[in-house]
């Protein structure tokens, strides 16, 4: 990933660094006593992938929760019984926690309810998470501990959806509703989160992943035991993974109050962005859309805060300078973030903030070439195009709007620098598979799904290397193979350049090394 060295057989590392890159008679004459030889057998090797919008801590935390998702569970019956196994381990009155339900792929097609929930555990409190994390459900008893009831207010940016008698059906709408009842369950301890993290970097590793972004530390009120949980790791040198913490607004302004910003600042953990939301999900039907929902023609979904209201969240931390990453994947969404950061810059002109838009689904053209412009980088999730994409033409978008989602193409063309994600536990954690979507942009039923949206696999693999440490801030520090840079890298089973596109897909991980050491041998 070097244009000075695109290609290159051999690479010499020192410490944590390369130390030099070029032919293999090159590297011989650099090597000396003690200098250890490997000859990988003409396998192939990239810099390590770096995932620039995921959410490992949660994954570590669903590792103690109910599987809800499909697949494995194709009814609801399914799910249900997975709940009840959960509900036996635990005491009465213990918090029975599940995730990954998706109501669009359940045979059943719908959302899960209150009563349900209250049969398969009647004693305890429950709260399942909806797979795009931007619903959730409860039962009665979870509503009752926390004070959700017929007089509940409808919260600002969420909903608590209510029957025909004026009951809560169980469904919980954005963080703000959710928030309702998370802040009522304990959250785990130091010791718990610590073990469960260093089961999550294990799986990260497989992927050949070696340096990510956690994207929403805090969005579940558990921000300040995993930062905490996080530093200790660090302390500890149990930290093989390099984290990038992105934030959510309140607690970042929580460290900032307490001058707290320089705990953050190892080569293993680093303080972000500071992440705020301005829409939902798509298939969740609330990201905000210019144009009404193909399913549902007088709805458009909402944004999350007022225009205003954002215009000086973006002005506060832009004027700080900190960077701001903004979750936003319908395209009145993506209008509304942007004429924010539009604003705040001409306000506060900085020549190199890279503001992140995250998701970024239904950018336009137009879009693209003020992104440009104002100097923001497209993170986009393009695993949609193949696990939901289907379900997109016929449900959500139609036919001519699922064509140009996550336009990776039109952001090409216009020399727009972006990086791919798969906001992994939404999606599998899979650097190699997300390359395969963006370059093939096949749907999981066969369907080619904006041919002029693909992109050749080097500009893939760009985006999930140089240009991913780009969105941190390190391309000089990792993204590429280069003497001086952090030796992170992955071998694989093959050349995803070479190899046919259509088996992309298929190149398997061998080994991934982070600074130096191997943490990961197949």
């Amino acid at each position: 990933m070097e244009a000075k060295i695109p290609q290159a057989s051999a690479f010499a590392v020192c410490g944590d660094r390369f130390y030099a890159v070029g032919s293999d008679s090159e590297i011989r004459k650099v090597s000396g006593e003690g200098t250890k030889a490997v000859d990988l057998g003409g396998k192939t090797v990239i810099p390590g992938f770096i995932e620039t919008h995921n959410h490992l801590s949660d994954y570590a935390i669903t590792l103690l929760q109910a599987n809800c998702a499909t697949p494995p569970n194709r009814t609801i019956d399914d799910v249900l019984a997975r709940i009840r196994k959960e509900t036996s381990n635990k005491a009465p009155g213990q918090w029975v926690r599940g995730w990954g339900y998706d109501d669009t792929l359940i045979v059943e097609n719908r959302h899960l309810t209150r009563e349900e929930l209250d049969r398969a555990s009647p004693e305890n409190p429950v709260f399942v998470q909806h797979i795009s994390g931007h619903l959730a459900y409860v039962n009665s008893m979870a509503m009752e501990l926390s004070g959700v009831g017929p007089h509940t207010p409808q919260p600002e940016g969420g909903k608590v959806p209510k029957d025909k008698d004026g009951m809560p059906t169980g469904l919980l709408v954005e963080e703000s509703a959710q928030q309702l009842v998370l802040r009522h369950i304990p959250v785990y301890s130091i010791l718990q989160i610590k073990k469960l993290l260093l089961q999550a970097v294990k799986h990260y590793h497989r992927a050949g992943i070696t340096s990510i972004h956690d994207g929403s530390i805090g969005y579940y009120g558990d921000g300040r035991e995993l930062l905490q949980a996080y530093r200790e790791l660090e302390a500890e040198e149990k930290l093989e993974l390099r984290v990038y913490l992105t934030i959510v607004n309140e607690l970042y302004d929580d460290i900032l109050r307490q001058n707290r910003e320089n705990e953050f600042g190892s080569g293993y953990l680093k303080l972000g962005s500071v992440k705020l939301l301005q829409d939902g999900s798509i298939q969740a039907l609330t990201a905000a859309l210019m144009k009404p929902y193909y399913g549902k023609p007088d709805f458009r979904g909402s944004l999350l805060m007022a225009q205003e209201t954002l215009d000086d969240l973006v002005e506060k931390y832009h004027g700080l300078g900190l960077q701001i990453a903004v979750h936003a994947n319908g395209d009145r969404a993506i209008e509304s973030v942007l004429q924010a950061f539009e604003k705040a810059c001409r306000l506060y002109p900085r020549r190199d903030h890279r503001h992140m838009m995250i998701h970024c689904q239904l950018a336009s053209r137009d879009h693209i070439r003020r992104m440009k412009e104002v100097g923001v980088v497209p993170n986009y999730f393009v695993n949609h195009v193949y696990y939901w994409g289907d379900r997109h033409v016929s449900r959500f978008l139609g036919e001519d709007r699922a064509q140009h989602l996550d336009p990776v193409g039109s952001s090409l063309h216009e020399g727009l620098i972006f990086s791919l994600h798969s906001d992994f536990p939404v999606t599998p954690v899979d650097p190699i598979f997300s390359m395969h979507a963006a370059v093939n942009r096949i749907t999981r039923e066969g369907r080619l799904l904006g041919r002029e949206e693909r992109i050749n696999a080097l500009e893939a693999l760009k985006a999930y290397t140089i240009n991913a440490a780009y969105c941190s801030f390190e391309e000089h520090l990792k993204g590429s193979i280069s003497a001086g840079k952090l030796a992170d890298f992955a071998i694989l089973s093959g050349n995803p350049l070479t190899v046919s596109p259509e088996t992309i897909k298929d190149i398997s991980v061998e080994a991934t090394v982070v600074g130096g050491q191997i943490v990961y041998r197949n």
